[in-house]
């Protein structure tokens, strides 16, 4: 199930952020904080029971969003927690368009990402410092609502 994260729910994303700095955008607990309590942002838990991952949507523009976080902590459960944001974003939220990043290197989220029918729409060049210190690229994807519609049938 997808929920609202409380605050008490930050320390664990904050958490699983950390542990995955080379998969995920960390820009610290203050931003954590101000992205889950600002207007119109959806930071959201995927509870299996507890804490099993999390998304974080972001409003971008009018009914634009960008997905700047989203990590399962179950094997397995990576295109559910996809599905389960994008019926958030597209039903609920009624957004018109959704995006995203992701490092080049990461070939595993490109390609759950592409599977749950996001686009890839180009590079951007040495876009992400990463934990490392390399500056990678990374491959922007979007989807719109007509074609989450379509997908859903």
């Amino acid at each position: 199930m997808l929920r609202r994260a409380e605050a008490s729910d930050l320390p664990a994303i904050a958490r699983t952020i950390a542990e995955r700095p080379m998969q995920l955008l960390d820009l610290g607990s203050d931003w954590l904080a101000e992205t889950w309590g600002a207007d119109g942002n959806h930071v959201m838990v995927w509870d299996r029971g507890g804490f099993a991952g999390f998304s974080i949507l972001e409003a971008a523009y009018p009914q634009v969003w960008y997905l700047s976080n989203l990590a399962s902590l179950r094997p397995g459960e990576g295109a559910a927690l996809i599905d389960a944001t994008l019926d958030l974003g597209f039903g609920e939220i009624a957004a018109h368009r959704i995006y995203l990043d992701t490092a080049a290197d990461n070939l595993r989220a490109r390609a759950a990402f592409r599977r749950a029918g996001f686009q890839e729409e180009g590079v951007m060049r040495q876009c992400w410092l990463r934990a490392d210190g390399i500056w990678c690229d990374c491959i922007a994807m979007g989807m719109l609502q007509s074609e989450w519609r379509q997908r859903r049938g």
